[in-house]
Parts: structure tokens; C-alpha cells; sequence
């Protein structure tokens, strides 16, 4: 009787464990018939991304941002190279020779100072004031165009927009000064803007040898690296009036990340005649704002004392 209670005791735990182990089996097959059907779902699911990335095509405008916000990031000591904005030059009538002579500034040096009668008393004498310039009206008088007018309207608006935000730093606030460094060195590109009547003065300036290394008058490259002979973009405060090495000098204080060295450059606003105001192509200097003869008084006489200076690329994010 005990060896039949054995065996029965013996068939039901077979049974038991037949019986669990085809639970099992079933519960493992259907977990790797979900398995490859979420797999298949999956595989769904990517090429249907796959297929709507395709269609997505990012804007042109978007990417260049993206593009010229990694080169702000990525450039070194405000480097930045800008391709040749052009195929074919601008018509004109000669080239004058590059400069020769570095300017050069040593901390707490004392300079030889620009005599008041060396600068005209009215730079502009065609346009008297006609207002007293108020703060909150300048944006409405800087988009008057006065004669000789020109300043592409974005560079115009950046001005003003710094111009704006930074008033309280900014003694000097009749006039500011804007160039314009994709255009041609053969046409006007710098501009000094009267506050008070909207009157927009244009005149010739040079940029550096490192800004334009194959010398056809475009400056394609910029930094704020000593010894880089190129010209920096961004902002600038001028500063004290000097007696330099080509005459009747302006210092510059770079505002900007990109133009931060301008004064240990010695990048300075000066007279120059490697620049004319004909239809020739600038000599190339050192880095410096260098103006023609005819015009550096006026820009000394005008811009001193604290104005507000803004080189740039019109049509860029520079």
C-alpha cells in the first residue's frame, strides 16, 4: 500500500512539474512573440522618422547662423574670415602705397598732444544744428538722411541699438562713426552720423595688411591679435588726441571681445596719404582707422572726447 501512495505521490509531482514547465515555455514564447513584435514596431517607427527627417530641410538663413555663431565661438581672440564678397573688383583709377610705419603705444607715456588750432572749431560747418539732441528722440534723427548719406541700415540700427543700451558710458554724444568693411577700399565706407541734424558725412578709410593678405582692396580677415596687422570689428570708445608717428592721432578702447586689444595694438584712428578721396584703391596699414589729409581733422574734431565708433559687415552677423 505505501509503495502505490509513492507512486502516486511521484506521478503528481511529474505532473506538477510537466505542467509548470509548459506554462513556462508557453510564457517564453509568447514573450519573444511580443518581443519581435515590438521590434518589428520599432524598426516601423524608425524608418517613419527616417522618412520625415528626409523631408526636412533646414533654411539656409538657419544654418548660416548656426555657422557663424560656432565661428564667434570657436575664433580666438576675435579672429574671424569672411569669404571674398565679390568675383570682380570695383572700377578704379589707381592704388596708393601700403603704410610702412607701425604705430605704437607704451602705458602712462606721455604723448606729444594735437594743438586746437590743428582741428577745425566746426567739422561740418554746411549743417548747423537744428535741434538740442534729446536721448530718447535719437533713434527718430539718426533715420534722417542728411547729404551724403549711406549708412547701410543694419550697421546704422546695431549703432543706435549699442548706442542706447550704453548712453551712460558715452560722453560724447553729438556724433558716432560707423564703418561699413565689406564694401571696397576705393569707396566710402566710413560715416560719421550727426546726432542733432541727421546728417551723414561719408568718407575713405584703410583697413590692415592681415585683413586683406592678397592686397585687391577687400578685407576678408579680422582680429584682435597683436601683431596680426588686421583690422578688428566691434565697438570702440575713442579716447585721448595725440601727435604720432603719421600726424594728428586718435586713440582707440575696444569695446567688444573682438577689438578688446585695440589699444595695446596701438590701433588708433590717424592721418594717413596712403588714403584718398578719389576714386583709388587705399594703401593698407597696420590695423589702424587711417583717413585721407582732407578729412582726419574733421573726424578727430568731431569724434573725440568719448563718441562711439562701430566697425562692422553690412548684411553679416559681424
Amino acid at each position: 500500500m505505501a509503495g502505490v501512495n509513492m507512486k502516486i505521490i511521484a506521478a503528481a509531482l511529474i505532473l506538477l512539474l510537466g505542467s509548470s514547465a509548459l506554462l513556462q515555455a508557453r510564457s517564453i514564447e509568447n514573450m519573444r512573440v511580443s518581443a519581435q513584435d515590438m521590434r518589428v514596431d520599432t524598426a516601423s517607427l524608425r524608418k517613419q522618422a527616417a522618412a520625415d527627417r528626409a523631408e526636412i530641410k533646414p533654411a539656409p538663413v538657419l544654418v548660416q547662423l548656426i555657422v557663424n555663431f560656432f565661428k564667434l565661438l570657436f575664433a580666438p581672440n576675435g579672429d574671424i574670415e569672411i569669404s571674398n564678397p565679390t568675383a570682380s573688383l570695383p572700377q578704379y583709377d589707381g592704388e596708393l602705397e601700403d603704410d610702412t610705419e607701425e604705430e605704437t603705444y607704451v602705458e602712462g607715456q606721455a604723448y606729444e598732444p594735437v594743438a586746437p588750432a590743428d582741428l577745425p572749431e566746426d567739422p561740418f560747418p554746411q549743417q548747423p544744428p537744428q535741434v538740442v539732441y534729446q536721448p530718447q528722440h535719437q533713434e527718430t534723427r539718426a533715420d534722417i538722411s542728411g547729404p551724403g548719406g549711406g549708412i547701410p541700415s543694419d550697421l546704422k540700427r546695431k549703432a543706435m541699438e549699442y548706442f542706447n543700451s550704453n548712453s551712460g558710458r558715452i560722453q560724447n554724444k553729438r556724433y558716432i562713426g560707423v564703418v561699413d568693411f565689406s564694401k571696397h577700399s576705393s569707396q566710402d565706407r566710413f560715416w560719421i552720423l550727426d546726432l542733432v541734424s541727421g546728417a551723414e558725412h561719408a568718407m575713405h578709410v584703410a583697413h590692415g595688411t592681415g585683413s586683406d593678405p592678397d592686397g585687391d582692396g577687400y578685407a576678408t580677415r579680422f582680429s584682435n591679435v597683436p601683431n596680426s596687422k588686421a583690422s578688428s570689428l566691434g565697438f570702440y570708445l575713442t579716447g585721448d588726441l595725440y601727435t604720432g608717428k603719421h600726424g594728428k592721432s586718435m586713440r582707440l578702447h575696444g569695446l567688444s571681445s573682438t577689438n578688446s586689444n585695440a589699444l595695446s595694438r596701438a590701433v588708433v584712428m590717424h592721418d594717413s596719404n596712403y588714403v584718398s578721396e578719389g576714386n583709388v584703391r587705399a594703401g593698407r596699414s597696420f590695423g589702424c582707422l587711417a583717413l585721407a589729409n582732407s578729412e582726419i581733422g574733421k573726424a578727430l574734431a568731431s569724434l573725440r572726447g568719448g563718441a562711439l565708433i562701430y566697425a562692422g559687415l553690412s548684411n553679416s552677423d559681424f
